[in-house]
């Protein structure tokens, strides 16, 4: 019996031994990534039914969701299906949230045993599939849309994003880009590496299920499993990242990407979440070029500007340790809550709260321990009057200041000059 249990303990420590522990890498390009080896004892950033209606509401209210064409090509995708197949896929999606057809309903909401599922493609059938996994969530869909748009219109308008995702996924080490990357790091930022992780296993189940399925019944099957492995939580935050991805913000700027960002649940938490477990702002997510899953390694690229201050370990910045992130709504909040500088020093905004930047990014964007630092007084005397300049080396305008000029540009632009300025202030460069 002793040599037995002998034999299991070291049968258990050698699978401890040989797992590898998930870990998040950053590269900026510049020099080594950083890595971040997450605890499995964090917790992801919760959302409940009816922080997620009210977020989707506002969302859908304040955000216009524009319907694009699948050949547009604007998600990067693994493969799609012809033109011919397109509408088709697009009805079998709307269709697909209805569920399956109970006797005697109509057919034209819902999907029938009776059809002919034969000649659909694999893009057809993972959208139906993921269509009915959200099943769970349809009635706070509806109930969170139901004032400003049809929710078959909803999700028509958002099966692209879930689809495109769900199919790079799938892949055996799969590269995300453009819109995918921004998906997978709201997930990666509110989930944890863990979570993340496992729903991109539970894609690659899903994708390899659904390309076997022959019948209905095996795709509401493979639908179902899928539901079951994330469950309603991570179902919440998924919808809800497509839902900001999709939108017309994405034509805009990153920046512009950030303001809406915060009107996700949670904002604070997992903003503080995501510097502290991964080095990324959630804020910035709109700046991630690409994300890669590498066995239980996820790499994130994105400029040195995107990467959390806490991870960057800059000198002087307020709040890091031990609270990490923290945002206000209002700059005195902010001071009410950091105190003083410090000893002959002032607080200074790299992205300048004036009253446009506030309107564009909103103020949680602004007020917060990543974009506010302690400076000396007389640097940050200096860096105010620089831009109060007009200065056209810098601006190439003979008439406008270098904050009006500033004004124009993007919140990462804003952020990456406001932090040049004070390097070539202190060097006497500027």
């Amino acid at each position: 019996m002793a040599t037995r249990m002998g034999v299991t303990a070291l049968l258990l420590a050698l699978l401890n031994a040989c797992a590898t522990p998930p870990v998040v890498r950053l590269d900026t390009g510049r020099g080594a990534p950083l890595e971040y080896r997450p605890s499995s004892s964090r917790q992801a950033v919760k959302v409940d039914a009816e922080a997620f209606e009210e977020a989707l509401g506002r969302l859908v209210l304040e955000v216009p969701l524009t319907l694009r064409a699948p050949q547009q090509g604007w998600l990067v995708r693994a493969s799609h299906p012809g033109s011919s197949a397109d509408t088709r896929w697009q009805r079998l999606m709307r269709k697909s949230f209805g569920g399956l057809c109970e006797p005697g309903q109509r057919r034209d909401s819902c999907l029938s045993l009776l059809d002919d599922g034969m000649g659909l493609g694999e893009w057809d059938k993972l959208g139906v599939a993921l269509g009915l996994s959200l099943e769970p969530l349809k009635e706070s869909i509806a109930r969170a849309v139901e004032e400003t748009l049809a929710p078959q219109l909803f999700y028509t308008v958002i099966a692209t994003g879930l689809i495109t995702w769900a199919v790079l996924a799938a892949n055996p080490e799969p590269v995300f880009t453009k819109a995918a990357a921004i998906v997978s790091a709201v997930l990666l930022i509110y989930l944890g590496v863990e979570t993340f992780l496992e729903v991109v296993d539970a894609s690659r189940e899903l994708k390899g299920a659904t390309d076997r399925a022959a019948t209905w019944v095996e795709l509401e099957q493979a639908g179902q499993r899928f539901a079951h492995r994330v469950g309603p939580e991570v179902a919440r935050v998924f919808v809800l990242a497509v839902t900001v991805v999709v939108s017309h913000g994405m034509a805009g700027s990153a920046a512009w990407l950030a303001s809406r960002l915060s009107m996700l649940p949670s904002f604070t938490e997992a903003a503080t979440a995501g510097a502290s477990r991964v080095g990324l702002h959630l804020a910035n997510v709109g700046q991630v070029s690409a994300m890669a899953v590498e066995g239980s390694t996820v790499v994130v690229s994105l400029p040195a500007t995107a990467v959390a201050m806490t991870a960057r370990g800059v000198r002087g910045v307020a709040g890091v340790s031990p609270t990490g992130f923290r945002s206000w709504g209002s700059f005195s909040g902010l001071k009410s809550a950091l105190g003083p500088a410090g000893p002959g020093k002032q607080w200074h905004h790299i992205v300048e709260q004036t009253p446009g930047n506030v309107e564009r990014f909103g103020p949680h964007a602004l007020h917060n321990t990543e974009n506010v630092i302690p400076l000396e007084e007389g640097l940050h005397t200096q860096v105010s009057a620089f831009y109060s300049r007009k200065i056209r080396r810098v601006t190439g305008s003979r008439e406008l200041t270098v904050r009006q000029w500033l004004s124009t540009q993007s919140y990462e632009a804003q952020r990456a000059f406001g932090l040049q300025a004070i390097e070539n202030i202190r060097n006497g460069v500027w």
